[in-house]
């Protein structure tokens, strides 16, 4: 008779933020505990908060789910706090209320699984829906990256086949509402595969172009001072490229970005809720919709959605962007007005959009309404009002 040992999967939970104390010099501290308990996590200011890391740990992969906070963006997220008596104020504080992006961390740890096959001693980065591969030359004090090659689902090994790049290095513009890159390496120390999702800012100003290797360089430079990440990935220091004077920098008209958040409530068809929070939006100001010709709206998840973890396993923010963005144009189109639309959608045409049109399309974004969404249908719905992340 045989007998069949099942190895149950070990999960741990860790919770980071790095925040800066009275030197000024910002270091990780240990917040488990407070998610944990669900407490605040008392901060001396606002400006202290400089990021948030959770962690999740198995058998196969760990996850590092990284969100950097600009001093704008913390200034919302830290709550200030009074105690009083009467009518005199006996305590005052700054407040985090931290929380495990479970959603987040249960995708990155499925596409690192998805991906083991592949990695070898490269490491793999995702942006946009595209994968490249960049060598990784590990040298004692400082490693280099390389873009070698791009990824992409077929029939090759892992069901991925692999193209190469030559000496081009991939440029994008960097988005107004922060870069979101996931990088994927193979631990040297130990046998896991190490997901890093990256939410923020870098050192260039969205609209700028940024290459692939260095935004992954200044990326995984961000993580460093975390020493579970320091350890298992054995990157003790990484080289940023430096900015080539010779980059183009391409900048949005003048008329700048829309740029906004909707708040919105996601169910699953059956009506169960799946998720709460603000997803991010713009209104593109180059394009138009190529087949309505009207105002092309795109929304992005971000993280600042909380999601059910009833249910996180099993729905995807992508099953609810189509209607969420197409109640959300026809919601835009009512406040501005037919004609109005129409003006705007025939200066976008031409490339001659100008300020008076930018300013009623700010006005229009400034205070939406909630959403509530199932995957077939939204629908306008007031909701309550949280803290908004800058924009």
């Amino acid at each position: 008779m045989t007998t069949t040992t099942q190895v149950k999967e070990r999960v741990k939970e860790e919770f980071y933020i790095r925040r800066a104390f009275d030197d000024g010099t910002p270091v990780f501290v240990d917040a488990t505990r407070y998610v944990r308990q669900g407490t605040p996590y008392p901060l001396s200011a606002k400006k202290a908060l400089k990021a948030t890391c959770a962690v999740w740990t198995d058998n196969e992969v760990v996850a590092f789910s990284l969100r950097h906070y600009t001093a704008k963006q913390a200034e919302r997220e830290v709550e200030h706090v009074e105690s009083s008596i009467g009518t005199s104020t006996v305590n005052s504080r700054n407040v985090l209320r931290p929380r495990m992006p479970r959603k987040t961390l249960h995708d990155l740890n499925e596409t690192a699984r998805t991906l083991s096959a592949v990695i070898g001693d490269d490491v793999i980065v995702e942006m946009d829906g595209e994968l490249y591969v960049l060598a990784l030359t590990r040298a004692t004090g400082m490693n280099e990256l390389k873009l070698v090659g791009r990824l992409a689902e077929g029939e090759g090994e892992g069901g991925y086949v692999r193209s190469e790049v030559g000496d081009a290095d991939g440029e994008f513009e960097l988005p107004i509402q922060g870069l979101r890159l996931r990088v994927f390496l193979r631990s040297p120390v130990r046998e896991r595969v190490i997901a890093y999702a990256f939410g923020g800012y870098l050192t260039r100003k969205p609209g700028e172009t940024e290459t692939v290797t260095r935004a992954t360089a200044l990326t995984l430079h961000s993580l460093l001072g975390l020493a579970t990440f320091r350890m298992l990935s054995g990157l003790d220091g990484i080289e940023v490229p430096a900015r080539s004077g010779g980059t183009a920098i391409r900048r949005r008209k003048e008329a700048g970005r829309i740029a906004f958040t909707v708040p919105v409530l996601l169910f699953t068809d059956d009506g169960t809720p799946a998720a709460r929070g603000h997803v991010g939006g713009e209104v593109d100001l180059d394009q138009l919709d190529p087949v309505t010709g009207g105002l092309r709206v795109y929304l992005d998840e971000g993280d600042r959605l909380e999601w059910n973890p009833a249910v996180a396993d099993v729905v995807r923010y992508s099953t609810y962007e189509r209607v969420l963005t197409e109640t959300l144009a026809g919601v835009i189109g009512s406040s501005l007005g037919a004609d109005a639309v129409r003006d705007i959608a025939y200066d976008i045409a031409l490339g001659d959009l100008g300020q008076a049109a930018v300013a009623s399309l700010r006005d229009a974004t400034a205070n939406l309404p909630g959403l509530a969404a199932t995957p077939a249908e939204a629908e306008v719905r007031p909701l309550q009002q949280a803290p908004q992340p800058a924009v």
